[in-house]
């Protein structure tokens, strides 16, 4: 059997005037020439044979591409090839804002591994290797979560295979700038303590290998699990509470807030949960479908915001290793345990 399907110049025009792809007639106004006949195994893949810059509406994608039912336009076409993932740089499309926001973060942070954190590590005589790697850990964490993620959204377009590889990839780059974020708090909260030091970077690292696999697990993997997915973030983040309340009991809450500047901890932990929460609900194109498919989606809301909590911790942390190498080392025998 042979399928006719009428090509309307109204689809065209849909990336710019915000309507539900569901609801438009793609048969008004079409004359007989502009019809093309396709073979019924041709619907599926449709999409394959529109040129990179020619995007799709949610209707015309395939099933593996569909993960935002409120971003209608802007969906660049599967291309089964790396090279024109990669060229969907040079124009614009809804997951543009998604592969800029961390990209950018990504080169950021690692300029800051050359430059700003080189000269925090020559400030101080006292300061040795100890300050190097929990700084480094964090930041290579941060390049890796950023750039794993930018590289998702990139080839997002590929295949079925590859956008399920690089998805586990992006969410265990999550996992490891949340780890990657806590072993600077416990390195200084316990600085002069490496036993309790060690425990608790082995707690937040066992607990990073199970988040790894919850998220990776082929069950927890549709968008149906996204609130579940999130919550487990969430808790992993919060994972390092626990540890401040037994500073707080050890040392008292004026060395536990300068140890770890409990005020950009606060930032930086509020900043994540708040991008969890609004990834989460799909805000605000949730309430606007359509009005939000290039730009401020919920998203590019999410990676904004780990950006900016990325940010808050390091200024905390290079507060912490100055306090310590100022002040922190004077305490130390005084907290002998």
């Amino acid at each position: 059997m042979v399928l006719t399907r009428r090509v309307s110049p109204i689809a065209s025009a849909l990336p710019h005037d915000g309507l539900d792809p569901q609801t438009v007639d793609i048969d008004a106004g079409i004359e007989p020439e502009n019809t093309q006949l396709l073979e019924p195994d041709t619907i599926d893949s449709k999409a394959k044979t529109h040129t990179s810059s020619r995007l799709l509406i949610w209707s015309e994608l395939p099933d593996w591409m569909r993960d935002n039912q409120y971003i209608f336009t802007g969906y660049r076409a599967p291309t089964n090839s790396y090279t024109k993932c990669f060229a969907s740089w040079l124009y614009l499309h809804n997951e543009t804002g998604n592969i800029m926001t961390h990209l950018l973060g990504a080169l950021g942070f690692a300029i800051m591994c050359y430059t700003v954190t080189g000269s925090l590590l020559r400030e101080f005589p006292t300061i040795d290797w100890r300050d190097a790697t929990t700084l480094y850990v964090f930041l290579l964490g941060a390049v890796g979560c950023m750039g794993m993620s930018a590289i998702y959204h990139t080839v997002t377009c590929h295949s079925p295979a590859v956008q399920r590889t690089y998805n586990k990839c992006d969410y265990v780059g999550i996992v490891l700038l949340i780890v990657g974020s806590c072993v600077p708090i416990f390195c200084y909260m316990f600085y002069c303590h490496p036993r309790l030091k060690m425990f608790y970077l082995g707690l937040i690292f066992s607990l990073g290998l199970l988040t790894a696999y919850v998220v990776v697990a082929p069950k927890f993997a549709s968008s149906d699990y996204r609130p579940v997915r999130a919550a487990t973030f969430i808790a992993l983040g919060l994972s390092g509470v626990i540890p401040g309340f037994h500073s707080f009991w050890l040392f008292g809450w004026e060395y536990t807030l300068n140890a770890v500047q409990v005020p950009y901890m606060l930032m930086m932990g509020g900043t994540y949960i708040a991008g969890a929460v609004i990834y989460s609900a799909r805000f605000p194109e949730r309430w606007w479908p359509g009005k939000f498919d290039y730009w401020l989606h919920s998203h590019q809301i999410f990676h904004t915001f780990v950006v900016a909590a990325a940010i808050f911790h390091y200024i905390g942390v290079s507060k912490a290793l100055r306090w310590t190498h100022t002040v922190g080392l004077d305490l130390c025998h005084a907290q002998s345990v």
